[in-house]
């Protein structure tokens, strides 16, 4: 009889890590893969000569892009869509206003020249997941969102993580570059 509590016990007790674990998983978002991948460096990275932390509002950003072709409405974030297909989240107010936070390259409207922005290594849309891991690596996690697979990158010393989200083919869909303080 006694040894029949300690099992009881036991698997209580195991149920309640495993159950833990799943939570704190899920809630750590992101910032879980800064603990538990190793980094890549990413501090060449660039879309379009648009690094992380570029201000919209300088001059080189505005000489190169000029004024947005329209901003999405977003309450963390002004998203912005620029000529050539590149995307930018900034920083809405304060003294970082302008400040990017989040680089995307995606799928360009209907009608359009194709999107020819790429990765400091080459990536673009429409490369393979193979082609990705034999530029950035082996080192990547895999994670789900909005019905798409991703792979990602981290640079731990950035602080930044490069994902790149696969169609149902296994091609890149979307590029993001973000900084890990993003929302």
């Amino acid at each position: 009889m006694k040894i029949k509590y300690i099992i009881l016990l036991v698997i209580i007790i195991l149920i309640g890590f495993i159950s833990f674990r799943t939570i704190t998983f899920f809630t750590e978002g992101r910032s879980h893969y800064f603990k538990h991948m190793d980094s890549t460096d990413l501090s060449t990275e660039s879309f379009g000569k648009v690094r992380l932390h570029d201000n919209i509002h300088s001059p080189s950003f505005m000489e190169q892009y000029g004024v947005p072709l329209n901003r999405d409405d977003n309450n963390l974030y002004d998203y912005y869509h620029w000529e050539g297909g590149l995307e930018t989240a900034s920083i809405i107010s304060g003294k970082e206003k302008g400040k990017i936070v989040r680089l995307i390259i995606g799928e360009v409207e209907e009608g359009m020249k194709k999107n020819r922005l790429t990765t400091a290594k080459g990536i673009m849309i429409g490369n393979t997941k193979h082609d990705v891991i034999v530029l950035y690596g082996s080192s990547y996690y895999k994670r789900m969102e909005q019905g798409a697979n991703i792979i990602g990158y981290v640079d731990q010393k950035l602080r930044v993580t490069l994902e790149f989200w696969l169609d149902e083919n296994g091609k890149v869909a979307e590029i993001r570059l973000d900084d890990a303080n993003i929302e």
